[in-house]
């Protein structure tokens, strides 16, 4: 139970600290109101998407960050309801019980943030994890609650939309080093989530590797809104400051693999060292696939 112990102590967030004292719960109303042209210069010289890019407050990230932290705690709150049968051993049951108690600890977080910087604190989503919106539409996983294949992929897809959201929204609160610690201490957290659910699923026979890979079975359909999780996973291609491309095509990285590995086959494992960000917008279709 290594894993256990590790997610505890990288989980270790003292929500009573979070009790912002005056000036700085006056500096995050201040950067409430504030969207990214508060960012530091060096933002302006990261590349910039076709699409323009939108203007987010510090209490639009914490809101969007509270509710997928609702949408994971519920999620495993209902499955820690069934029976010890469900899960099929007590380790399992023991890991997905440490998870939830980490995003109940990231709700505490991000509630306490959002009170200490003024918002008013939006009434909690009611959410229907077979996706059948409360009946009112077909499921898509009906057998979410009863067959632990189905659970583990669900939780899957929640914590891979999870670690990239975070990374999509890390630029709106840069300017602020408390609460990008914040939003970086829970980030590496649901990271390790995310893994260890993985590793479940592949030592129960799926195919997928413990970080996101090309080479993973699709766990959605092609197409569909939950599939816009993993949209954008095959890029190698890295940017620096000044919009300068990374190039890895033109200067591979060593290839110590025998037989030497191909470009492509280069260029894929590239992809899988980096997390793509996940925009707010699409971050919420795939939360709103489970909130009725």
């Amino acid at each position: 139970m290594d894993f256990l112990k590790l997610l505890a102590r990288l989980a270790e967030t003292n929500t009573q600290t979070l009790t912002v004292t005056g000036p700085r719960r006056t500096a995050l109303r201040r950067l409430a109101q504030a969207g990214t042209a508060v960012l530091p210069a060096v933002l302006t010289a990261l590349p910039q998407p076709a699409a323009a890019r939108d203007s987010r407050t510090a209490q639009d990230v914490l809101k969007l960050a509270l509710v997928l932290e609702q949408l994971e705690n519920e999620f495993y709150t209902q499955a820690l309801k069934q029976p010890l049968s469900f899960f099929g051993t007590t380790e399992n049951q023991a890991a997905i019980q440490t998870i939830q108690r980490h995003e109940q600890q990231h709700v505490a977080v991000f509630t306490r943030l959002l009170v200490n910087s003024g918002a008013t604190l939006d009434a909690a989503p009611r959410f229907d994890f077979t996706g059948s919106k409360n009946g009112t539409q077909a499921a898509l996983y009906p057998d979410v609650f009863t067959n632990f294949d189905t659970f583990l992929r669900v939780a899957q897809l929640l914590e891979d939309t999870g670690v990239r959201a975070y990374k999509g929204q890390a630029e709106y609160v840069q300017f602020d080093n408390f609460l990008l610690e914040s939003a970086v201490r829970v980030h590496s957290v649901e990271a390790r989530h995310a893994s260890h659910i993985r590793t479940m699923r592949r030592q129960r026979g799926a195919t997928v590797k413990s970080w996101v890979s090309p080479s993973d079975a699709p766990i959605t359909t092609a197409g569909s809104v939950a599939a816009k999780a993993y949209a954008g996973e095959e890029n190698y291609a890295q940017y620096l400051a000044g919009n300068n491309l990374v190039p890895f095509v033109d200067n591979l990285p060593i290839n110590i693999a025998t037989p030497p590995l191909s470009q492509a086959a280069i260029l894929a494992k590239v992809a899988e060292a980096f997390d793509e960000p996940l925009d707010a917008l699409t971050a919420t279709e795939v939360a709103s696939l489970f909130i009725y």
